[in-house]
This record gives structure tokens, C-alpha cells and sequence, in this order.
């Protein structure tokens, strides 16, 4: 990673492995399809139409495109147009990872990280067989919240899990109000909160 200031080694194998996961097959989609959908998304979020999302049906390349640039809006309606709610899922968790490294990238004044070639593997269709509907869009492990959005999805949910862990704290060190992890805990939890705000993040 070609960047303006220095980057720890953890920072970019971490992003280096979401790209490979995300270029992987997945639980509903192929890793090509996985790839076209971070691309529909970079292309939204940039404001721009497109992408190449030739490979995706309708509703993928629309969901990419609002998760990226509108997500507070999501509605029943928009998980309702796929058969599966699990495959609405693996799309919110890619574009999810997509934004989030391209917004780590932007901020050390580097391009955006590309992907490898996505695999054409058959998805896995392996889902969470203890996710039930509750008061969220999509059925969850346990109560609906910001651990268990992606739970449908073990897959996902484990990525998810991962780069949280490489971007800020494993779901583990956020107990540890001591940790140190280039920056003391307390400075840590000043920048995650002003970027929370600035992305109004109301959680």
C-alpha cells in the first residue's frame, strides 16, 4: 500500500485479507459477484453511475449502490427483493468492508485497495440455523445490535468481525480500557467518536 504516511503492518495485512475474503465465494453470492458488488458501491459512493456490476441482477447492483450512499434508509422493502434475506446480508457486509477500507485509504492519501480477481466458486448457502426474525430488517443471532447485524451469515459476520478488529478493537480488547494499540485508549475513543459524528453515526 502506497501511502502518505506510515502504515503499521497490521493495518495492511488486515485490509489486504478483506480483500481476498471479499473476492472469495460466499454464502449467497460468487467472489466475482461479491467483487462486482464492492465495485457498484466505490462507483455510488463516489457519485458516479456504474460500476461493474454486469454480473449482478437488478436488486444487487441497487442495494450496493443505496447501502453505499444512503443505508440510514434501508426498509423492509429493500430486503423483500431478494428471495433470500441472507443474500441482502452478504451484500451490506461487503459494501460495508468496501467503504471502510476505501475511507481508511482516503484518510493516508492512498488509492483504493484493489481486488483481486473474485473466484467463480459456488456459494456456501451456509447461513446461522439459530437466527430468528426479531425487531430488526433481517433475522439475527440473539438481539438485534451492531454485533449481530451480519449473524444470518456467519461468514460475514466473522469478516465483519475481523476488520473491526484491524481498523479499531477486536470485540475481546474493547473491554480493556488499557489497551494501547498505537494510541492510548482514551485518545482512540476521541477519534472513533468525532468520526462517528462526522459520518452521523447515532448509535
Amino acid at each position: 500500500m502506497d501511502t502518505a504516511v506510515p502504515v503499521a503492518e497490521r493495518l495492511v495485512a488486515g485490509i489486504e485479507r478483506t480483500t481476498r475474503q471479499i473476492a472469495s465465494g460466499g454464502t449467497m453470492w460468487t467472489g466475482s459477484q461479491r467483487v462486482a458488488i464492492a465495485s457498484v458501491a466505490r462507483s455510488a459512493a463516489a457519485g458516479e453511475s456504474g460500476g461493474d456490476g454486469s454480473v449482478l441482477p437488478a436488486p444487487a447492483r441497487t442495494t450496493a449502490a443505496k447501502v453505499a450512499t444512503d443505508a440510514h434508509s434501508m426498509a423492509q422493502a429493500d430486503v423483500d427483493t431478494f428471495d433470500d434475506p441472507a443474500a441482502y446480508v452478504e451484500i451490506v457486509g461487503v459494501v460495508a468492508r468496501t467503504i471502510a477500507i476505501d475511507t481508511f485509504a482516503r484518510g493516508v492519501d492512498a488509492d483504493p485497495i484493489a481486488f483481486p480477481i473474485g473466484t467463480d466458486d459456488p456459494p456456501s448457502g451456509q447461513i446461522n440455523p439459530h437466527a430468528r426474525q426479531r425487531s430488526s430488517l433481517v433475522p439475527t443471532a440473539g438481539g438485534a445490535g451492531p454485533t449481530t447485524a451480519l449473524s444470518l451469515v456467519p461468514a460475514e459476520d466473522q469478516a465483519q468481525e475481523d476488520l473491526h478488529g484491524t481498523l479499531y478493537l477486536t470485540y475481546f480488547e474493547m473491554g480493556d480500557p488499557t489497551i494501547h494499540k498505537g494510541l492510548p485508549r482514551w485518545q482512540l475513543e476521541l477519534v472513533a467518536a468525532r468520526t462517528s459524528l462526522i459520518n452521523h453515526c447515532r448509535f
